[in-house]
Formats: C-alpha cells, structure tokens, sequence
C-alpha cells in the first residue's frame, strides 16, 4: 500500500470557509464533480465529453469560478471512457491542473479509445501523475481522500467504523452478458473509486464501478461503512448501484449526475427506495425513462432536454445554460444541498 504525501501548493487556495463544497456539475450524461475543500485545495473528479466547443470544461470552469478557485489540485479520472476523460484536453486550455490520479493505463480501449487515452497520458506527462490502487491516500489539508478501488482491485481491509456483515450479499445477484452487454464492461471494471471524510461528514464517489466489483467491495462484510451523502455511482445506469452497495452506506441525501437519456435507470429508483434512512434524491436531469420514478421537479437541476432543438432520430445536443446540484458540508456532518436552478435548499443536521 503507498501513501502519497507528496503535495503542491495551489497559489490559488485561500482558505474562503469552514465548509467542503461540492459542485455535481451537469455534463449530460458524462461524470465531472468538483470537491474544494475549506482551505480552497481543490480535487476534480473526471472532465466530462470532449467537444461541443468546450461546453463541459466551461461548466468546471463556471463551477470553479463559483467557489473561487483558479486551478485543479488533483483531477482523478475514474476511468478512461470519453465521457469521463473526454473533456481534458479542453479543461487544461482553460485551467490550471496540477496533479493527475487515475488507474494508469488500460489494454480494453479499442483503437479509438487508445488513441484518446494517448492524448490525455500526453497531458499528464504535463504535471504530476499518482497511479493510485486501493487503500491509498491523496494528500489535502482539510478532508481524508481515500482510494476504496483502482484498476480492478477493491479495498481488503474496511475503513474506520465500517467491517460488520452485509445482510445484502445474501440474495446478491450476479450480472452476465445474458443481463446486459455492459455488466461485464472491460474499463468500468477497473474504475477509481473514492471515500472522503471532512470531520464528521462521509462521502463516496464511485465512478462507473460495476455491479459484480461492488459484490468484492462489499461483500460479505462492508468495508465503506455509513456516509451521509452518496454521490449516485454511474449516473445511475442498472449496472452499478446494487442493494450490497447502496444499503450498508445508509445516506440520507443521494445525489444522481444522470443525462435525461443516460442513467437514471429505473432499477436504480427502485432501490434506492428501499434505503431507510434516505430522504431525498436529487438528480442533474430529470430521467425520461424513469418517467413517474423521477424526484419532484424541485430536486432537479435541469428539466428541459433540448429535444425540441432537433430532428426526429436525432440525439439532443444541450449547449445552453445549465444548472449544478451544490453540496456543503460541515465539520460536525452537517449538510446542506442546493439547486442551483431554482434555489431550493435543503438542510441536513448533523447524525
């Protein structure tokens, strides 16, 4: 196990808080959430599509403009599918990004998918890369970045607090190809996940870490424990976020960075329904095929899914004004969440 301990000042971190902002940033469909700690120590994680003439990375930016940083501390990419790497070329025109955490190389892209790896190892080779495996730390000030599964391995021993029996694994239920052809997705499988801890507040983002691999982190005794806020694994799509998961974690808040047309799974709906201690899911987009499974339109960063802009048999493309699902999050594990679209605001008193 290696603990990273090297670090690199930002210039641009200025303590602004006592609180750890989170920015659920909309990049229809692709993963781009941004974590600034109370010190202004910033850490990306995954840069959404390229494209679309920098529409992702100008919302990072917009996000990071909004919390008052300038540069990227660490940008973890989870994994290297476009919609998660995608934007980093963009982003790095627009940003400062000073160290560069993933799984370090993958033999699964295909050659496209190689050549747009290629791009992006030429853009790290730029700053500082950590290829991180389970059970490593990324150094920040404030909070406690904690690397529960990398590269196809998953955490062995549990975090603080966590450990006791999965009552879920008993009916778990393995996806195959003859559920779906993206069960079994070669890079998802080896996607960086993370646990993060300011004071009292718990937090995972999990990537695209499929069902199966949630089964070796999971089971048969939790090695996350309870957080307060779970950051919804793989924009909600049905094959990631399993009962083995999703119920040991016992969040109160469920955060889902879905597109109208991509994750937001109905299965997913589904069980987070039967997490107790849940009270609300608040959601990027409102999911289409979801339908009546979708949160009350307060919830919602965007409802409109640019379908009115284009033919029939045309894939919607949102250039527009987008909105965030905001998180802040205090020392005792207090919360609060925001939609930035409407206002609306919710508080979540400490455990």
């Amino acid at each position: 196990m290696i603990s990273f301990v090297l670090f690199v000042p930002s210039a641009a971190s200025q303590p602004s808080s006592t609180a750890l902002d989170i920015y659920v940033i909309d990049v229809e469909g692709g993963e781009a959430t941004l974590f600034v700690s109370p010190s202004g120590e910033s850490i990306l994680v995954d840069t959404g599509w390229p494209g679309f003439g920098g529409r992702d990375a100008d919302r990072i930016v917009s996000a990071a403009a909004d919390a008052g940083i300038a540069a990227i501390d660490y940008l973890v990419v989870t994994h290297f599918h476009t919609d998660h790497m995608g934007g980093a070329i963009q982003l790095a025109e627009r940003i400062p990004i000073r160290h560069f955490v993933d799984h370090g190389s993958s033999p699964n892209l295909g050659v496209r998918g190689q050549s747009a790896f290629e791009t992006y190892a030429d853009l790290r080779a730029g700053g500082i890369h950590l290829n991180v495996q389970p059970g490593d730390v990324v150094p920040l000030r404030d909070i406690d970045v904690r690397i529960i599964a990398s590269g196809g391995d998953v955490l062995r021993e549990p975090l603080p607090g966590a450990g006791g029996v999965n009552p879920s694994c008993q009916n778990f239920s393995f996806h195959g190809d003859s559920i779906t052809s993206r069960a079994g997705d070669a890079e998802d499988q080896l996607s960086v996940s993370v646990a993060i801890r300011y004071g009292e507040f718990r937090t995972v983002i999990m990537g695209d870490l499929t069902w199966n691999k949630e089964h070796a982190l999971m089971c048969p005794r939790d090695k996350i424990g309870s957080v307060d806020a779970y950051l919804v694994s793989h924009h909600g799509a049905h094959t990631s976020g399993s009962e083995a998961l999703v119920h040991p974690l016992e969040p109160r808040a469920a955060i889902m960075n879905n597109g109208p047309r991509k994750g937001g799974a109905s299965q997913t709906f589904e069980i987070l329904s039967t997490v107790e201690s849940l009270q609300h899911v608040w959601q990027n987009h409102y999911a289409v095929d979801a339908g009546s499974l979708n949160s009350p339109e307060r919830f919602i960063a965007n409802l409109d899914d640019g379908s009115d802009a284009v033919g029939a048999g045309e894939r919607p493309v949102h250039v527009g004004a987008s909105h965030w699902i905001k998180l802040s999050a205090q020392a005792d594990g207090s919360f609060t969440v925001t939609n930035s679209r409407n206002g609306y605001t919710h508080d979540y008193p400490a455990r």
